[in-house]
């Protein structure tokens, strides 16, 4: 046994150096060599032999003569006694090597001249740390192998799992092994002369000054911690003392570069996070780390199957992913960048990527998301001669006014599909502008007609507030019919007219979608009865759902049609084209859905901007995933006070412009009742296409899931088959919403005709 010895044996993850040359150590060393547990690793002429070939690179030397000369220098330099011996306690293993400067010099003769013996011996005088022993175990591995550094310092508090063995250097018989003595042991038996210095819980406030300066000032710092506000800490210490700080991602090849030591003013991550207060970024969830490190590496330069990735997590996955081919790719791009730096290099600030698939491309399918180019619809529709001429002839301040009334209804995607032609007999003509509505969720034209609907009942509240007397003339007879409708002006009274429903007249300019979710709250019985009043055409019927248990039931039936929509190619580029991502987009369109409208935590926004990538999506498909996209949804349904499905007798125009005309009564009733009306139908439309059409786009896998979510639907609301689902709503209690949608300027959708 060892008794000679004092090792912590609980603690085994430094060598220890053994000088032959002084009594005590080799003591050590004979008791070590006569331990039958120990295995002895004497190679201590084949490294003599390397260090002459090193010493005398001109000569031309045979295997034997080089053998006899590396036994003449052993046996003048005292055999076994000659350089040092290594012990390596967690291995049972007593290493001889040569002396420390000379192990160096044989070690690194293959650098030559990549890195030149003078560059060695500056990069010895180096110390680095590195934070993080997953991507960062990669990068200490490189940097020791190549020598960039004589002390390296290492923090992690985090001990080996299996799901790490997708990516870190070590075995299953490390299991539950800490991170840090993994890498610290790995790195011993590299070099044994490289100072290590380890942080076994980690990077805190309280040790990270020790971490910088003990024992001098780092010369850079390589941050590969997964907890924002270490990022955060790390880079405000460092930049205070002006240390350099180097990340690497492991997607995309990225690597960050900050040089604090050259710009010591320069903002923290390039000024992507803003202010941050350090307190607020503690405890967060997995789902606001990612929000805020997409802050840090923006939101386009993901790769496709990390936007993909970062959608599932908290659905299929419990953390975004890492490969060991990203991580080996990021310690040999640090290594490689962190040497030039450490030499005094003119490296910059920065973000770099060595982007294997952009360097290496390989063919895929292309999506097409031109919108159609646009086409005024009056200039395709022939105007009928089946209505008399108005007897009152408006003045065109007052058509303006009935117009813009009419340009508050709601449209899906807010696209605003109309055209108004106002003609020389007084008749004003609404149109369908169809090359606006193309959409997946427009099926037939059926959500556009919704939209007309609303759009004269609209008008026909106005004139009624405006005292003038109208006669409508639905003109469509078959879907995807251009002329929807004419208005005939009949008279001009001096006071409103007693017209149904004429006090929803106060509500037009104050309806709106209003998607806050709050606390759920039920309907009161007068209020359900109120909704269920407005149904008044025996063509229509109107059924709802308010149990918990029956919501959380639709919320996967319609979170999976969601997932179904930006699964076809159609619906996603719908998707992509009707939403406005920034303020700006929205004002300069004043169409399509404002992102700020959807009322998005800064997770839930950050979800949705990966989706602007269709790749992002193909991938989902392909692999049948994409499950992450049904949150949004599920919050959605599950905070409703109710959920109402309208239905029709009918499948037919005349039906879906009655229906939203309805709706619309129902819709400024609920918000001067100071109830949230949110629409939530895109899965009706989605039905209808998939149960009525057979080149309708979809997989016959994807068509198989969704008869399958069809059923589940039809269950809950006990549909009947001679009835046809036209429009699925929510109402719940919630505060005002934060933004309302732009509206086109009334002149751009009216024509006066000559």
């Amino acid at each position: 046994m060892i008794t000679s010895l004092k090792i912590d044996w609980n603690d085994q993850f430094l060598p220890l150096l053994l000088n032959p040359s002084v009594s005590s150590d080799w003591q050590v060393i004979e008791d070590l060599k006569s331990n039958p547990q120990i295995r002895v690793c004497d190679e201590i002429q084949s490294q003599v032999e390397d260090l002459i070939k090193g010493n005398h690179p001109d000569l031309q030397l045979s295997k034997a003569e080089l053998t006899e000369r590396a036994k003449d220098f052993l046996k003048n330099s005292d055999g076994d006694k000659y350089g040092c011996w290594v012990f390596y306690p967690w291995k049972y293993s007593l290493v001889h090597l040569l002396p420390k400067e000379d192990f160096i010099k044989v070690r690194t003769l293959r650098n030559h001249y990549k890195i030149t013996p003078s560059e060695q011996l500056e990069l010895s005088k180096k110390k680095i740390g590195i934070i993080g022993l997953s991507v960062g175990q990669s990068i200490a591995l490189t940097m020791a192998l190549e020598r960039s550094c004589g002390e390296m310092r290492l923090a992690d508090f985090d001990t080996l799992e299996l799901s790490n063995l997708n990516r870190l250097k070590a075995g299953v018989a490390s299991l539950g092994v800490e991170k840090l003595i993994i890498a610290a042991r790995e790195i011993s038996e590299i070099d044994p002369f490289i100072k290590l210095t380890l942080f076994r819980e980690g990077i805190t406030e309280a040790n990270i000054d020790s971490f910088l300066h003990d024992g001098g000032k780092l010369d850079l710092v390589i941050d590969e911690c997964d907890s924002f506000d270490i990022k955060l800490l790390i880079r405000e210490k460092a930049k205070a003392v002006q240390i350099p700080v180097m990340m690497d991602t492991s997607d995309r090849g990225m690597l960050d570069v900050e040089r604090f030591d050259q710009e010591p003013e320069r903002k923290i991550f390039h000024g992507l996070l803003g202010e941050v207060d350090l307190s607020m970024i503690k405890n967060l969830t997995i789902t606001q780390r990612i929000a805020f490190g997409l802050r840090i590496t923006g939101l386009e330069t993901l790769s496709p199957r990390m936007k993909a990735s970062l959608l599932e997590v908290g659905q299929s996955i419990s953390s975004w992913p890492q490969l060991a081919s990203g991580v080996f790719l990021g310690g040999a791009s640090v290594a490689h960048v962190g040497r030039k730096l450490l030499l005094g290099e003119a490296v910059k600030s920065g973000r770099y990527y060595v982007d294997f698939d952009e360097l290496i491309p390989v063919e895929v399918e292309d999506f097409n998301f031109d919108t159609p180019s646009f086409i005024p619809a009056h200039s395709e529709v022939s105007i009928p001669n089946n209505v008399m001429p108005s007897a009152y002839l408006p003045t065109k301040e007052e058509v303006i006014q009935l117009v813009e009334a009419a340009n508050l209804a709601p449209s899906g995607g807010n696209v605003q599909p109309w055209i108004w032609l106002y003609d020389k007999k007084g008749l004003l003509h609404l149109i369908h502008d169809q090359a606006r509505s193309h959409s997946l969720l427009d099926f037939r034209g059926t959500g556009s007609l919704i939209a007309f609907g609303s759009a004269l009942e609209n008008l026909r509240l106005k004139a009624g507030k405006m005292g003038i007397e109208i006669e409508e003339v639905i003109q469509i007879k078959e879907f995807d019919e251009s002329h929807i409708a004419t208005i005939r002006f009949v008279s001009k009274l001096p006071h409103s007219l007693p017209i149904p429903h004429a006090e929803l007249v106060e509500g037009l300019g104050l309806r709106c979608t209003n998607r806050k979710n709050a606390k759920r709250r039920r309907l009161s019985p007068e209020q359900m009865q109120a909704v269920f009043s407005f149904i008044e055409d025996s063509q229509l019927s109107l059924k709802h759902l308010e149990e918990d248990a029956d919501l959380e039931q639709l919320a996967k039936v319609i979170g999976g049609m969601d997932r179904m929509r930006l699964f076809h190619q159609q619906g996603l580029a719908d998707f992509i084209n009707e939403v406005r991502w920034s303020d700006r987009e929205a004002r300069e369109t004043k169409d399509g859905i404002d992102i700020a409208t959807l009322e998005l935590s800064g997770a839930e926004r950050a979800a949705m901007g990966l989706l602007k990538d269709p790749r992002t999506v193909k991938f989902f498909r392909k692999f049948v995933m994409g499950y992450g996209l049904t949150k949004i949804s599920k919050d959605t349904i599950t905070s409703s006070s109710a959920m109402f499905l309208l239905n029709a007798a009918k499948f037919d125009a005349a039906s879906y412009l009655l229906a939203g005309k309805v709706l619309q009564r129902i819709w400024i009733w609920a918000n001067l009742q100071g109830l949230s009306f949110q629409p939530v139908t895109a899965s009706l439309f989605i039905f209808h296409k998939v149960l009525k059409e057979s080149d309708h786009g979809f997989s016959a896998e994807e068509e198989t899931s969704i008869k399958q979510l069809k059923d589940s639907f039809d269950f809950l609301f006990k549909s009947e088959k001679k009835m046809e689902e036209i429009f699925m709503f929510r109402l719940n209690f919630a505060d005002s919403p934060t933004m309302r949608a732009y509206r086109r300027e009334v002149l751009d959708t009216l024509k006066f005709l000559d």
